[in-house]
């Protein structure tokens, strides 16, 4: 029989045609629905696939951890690894502990080191304020992502029994999933679509789909220089003012989430580096004629030749001149910005360095429009948000230059120095502790206090900043102003603090730790940080002996039990080292570090033999 004979047979006889649609209409939905829940529950019962929420039980069924998994419903292949950050809260939240969840990217999270991010030292400040009160600071933010992504994580952080949510939310909104780029679609321009979407992909049916069809595909491009020049966006581009409308629409669902599961919410706006930090690219109006653009290149010219002779009056004449045929370059923008500051003109300066961050045409840090979303989401009185302004409180900073933050408080375009995360996180206090009901006046740990507390050392400083400049050397940033001298002045920099590194000064790296363990052995970041300095310095068995301790507490962590293989190989622990690696390759069989590392053990291993 027909699939339309069925229909007619199945429909009673007597509807009026207008109920026969609605009935054929709601088999057409019903039928794809039940279809959809039988195979989803024939493959959990055969166990294909894993959980999609944020959170996993440990193996003791005594806590919750961030499910790294969580990503792949969003990514593929190594892009959804390495982006959360480790954490354990206890499956019952303890009596009279207050939990609280940091949202955002990895801003947020702390990187290059979320040892010492600002939800760290805000944890160590409401601490010291409030020693008769338990805390616990739960870092879940993420590398990369965006509020896509961060909504479905926020909705199962509203399930844990939160106090308070803190976001920290909108660096990656125009680079990161849905943003624009040339292979979009009407899935990434409409929220409701991309919703659904995201849905089907939690579910195990969605992953099955999913990975059916990454077998047919081709690579993912390669994220060269070719790759970012052809996902530029300009400032006024419709699909980046779309980006802006759902970035506000997320921001809005994670802080309902919020309110409904009685926790409070604390808004902040970002902070990026605004000075030392120019456009990484650039594109001209849309609608520039060859002819304006070739008298804009003259008149750019000269006015670049005239800033580097220290011209800056010539220089000025000329870039205003180019300004007025195209005012969109970003880098126009910021040469104009370096002018007025040089002419003292730091009120015009202020207003081009911001200019120039608009029109940054790879937006990898929050704009003004991100900035302005936010701050209307606080101000709805619907919602009774805190909100905190940090983007004012780093230009009012005595660390910014005349309003403008620059590489005192950054490492890069977003992410903070030390001093940079310490300023977030006095500046977020008194709204956290308002929110928590715990106004008034606290003294809060200095900030030498808080650098001791946490460990942070000049060894710890030095390997750091040394990360940060070696991932400087690739895309995105060699099409920057200027980028190979920077690059050049940095590593110099680099490896003259290297040098000047005396005994002394890991000898009192060394008494930091000690003392930050003394008053917290529970940290398990302080083990981790103890085990990597022994181990830079040669002390083996030290290491082993803190670097076990977080590898015991996430033993799924991969990244945690490389380094601790590393120095089993390094103490001359051969077998033990690779029995290591080979667990991470049965968790992660296409581990490059762990093969590249088995290679290495057994070609040494048998060479040993041959001998």
């Amino acid at each position: 029989m027909s699939a339309k004979k069925i229909l007619k047979s199945s429909a009673p006889a007597r509807l009026a045609p207008g109920r026969k649609w609605a009935f054929r209409l709601g088999l057409a939905v019903l039928v794809p629905l039940f279809l959809l829940g039988a195979i989803e529950t024939a493959l959990r019962l055969f166990h294909y696939g894993s959980s999609t929420n944020f959170f996993t039980r440990t193996s003791d069924g005594a806590s919750f951890g961030v499910n790294e998994k969580f990503l792949f419903q969003f990514y593929s292949g190594n892009a959804a690894k390495g982006k959360t950050q480790p954490f354990l809260i206890p499956l019952e939240k303890p009596t009279g502990t207050v939990r609280i969840f940091v949202l955002g990217e990895s801003a947020a999270q702390g990187t290059p080191e979320p040892a010492f991010g600002f939800a760290r030292i805000l944890e160590f400040m409401l601490r010291s304020a409030f020693p008769q009160q338990q805390f616990e600071v739960v870092n879940a933010a993420m590398r990369g992502v965006n509020s896509h992504i961060l909504l479905p994580a926020a909705r199962d952080c509203a399930t844990k029994s939160p106090d308070l949510f803190i976001l920290y939310i909108g660096n990656n909104e125009v680079v990161g999933l849905h943003a624009p780029r040339p292979d979009s679609t009407i899935i990434d321009r409409h929220l409701a679509l991309s919703r659904a979407v995201q849905w089907l992909k939690s579910l195990r049916f969605g992953q099955w789909i999913t990975r059916i069809a990454e077998t047919t595909r081709s690579k993912p491009p390669k994220q060269d220089m070719e790759f970012f020049r052809e996902h530029r966006v300009a400032f006024d581009n419709p699909e980046r003012q779309n980006v802006y409308r759902q970035f506000e629409q997320n921001l809005e669902e994670i802080c309902r989430a919020a309110r409904r599961s009685g926790a409070k919410t604390v808004l902040s706006t970002i902070a990026v580096n605004l000075k030392d930090f120019p456009p990484i690219a650039s594109l001209h109006r849309a609608d520039l004629t060859p002819a304006q653009q070739a008298q804009w290149e003259v008149s750019y010219a000269k006015g670049a030749a005239a800033e580097d002779k220290g011209q800056y009056e010539l220089a000025l004449e000329q870039f205003v001149a180019a300004s007025h045929l195209d005012d969109h370059y970003a880098e126009l923008r910021f040469r104009l910005a370096r002018t007025y500051d040089a002419l003292g003109r730091f009120e015009e300066a202020r207003r081009e360095y911001n200019l120039a961050c608009d029109w940054d045409a790879l937006a990898f840090r929050a704009d003004s429009q991100v900035n302005e979303a936010i701050r209307r989401v606080a101000r709805d009185p619907r919602r009774s948000l805190g909100l905190v302004d940090v983007e004012r409180a780093f230009a009012e900073c005595d660390l910014s230059e005349h309003g403008v933050p620059g590489e005192r408080l950054f490492h890069d375009h977003v992410h903070l120095k030390f001093d940079g995360d310490y300023l977030i996180a006095k500046t977020l206090f008194p709204a956290v502790a308002a929110a928590l009901g715990k106004p008034g006046e606290s003294r809060l740990p200095s900030r030498a206090q808080c650098a001791e507390a946490l460990a942070f050392t000049r060894w710890g400083e030095l390997q750091i900043d040394a990360g940060v400049v070696a991932t400087r050397k690739g895309p995105p940033y060699l099409d920057q102003l200027g980028h190979a001298e920077r690059q050049a002045r940095a590593e110099q920099a680099i490896n003259a603090r290297q040098q000047q590194m005396t005994q002394a000064d890991l000898q009192e790296a060394a008494a930091i730790f000690a003392a930050a363990l003394a008053k917290n052995p529970q940290d398990w970041r302080l083990h981790q940080l103890y085990g990597n300095f022994a181990l830079d310095r040669g002390d083996l068995t030290t290491a082993l002996e803190q670097l076990r301790i977080p590898l015991s507490l996430f033993p799924d962590r991969v990244g945690f039990r490389i380094g601790y293989a590393g120095a089993l190989a390094r103490a001359g622990r051969r077998s033990d080292a690779i029995a290591q690696y080979q667990e991470v390759l049965r968790s992660d069989p296409g581990n490059q570090t762990a093969n590249q590392a088995l290679s290495w053990l057994y070609s040494q291993s048998m060479g040993g033999w041959k001998r």
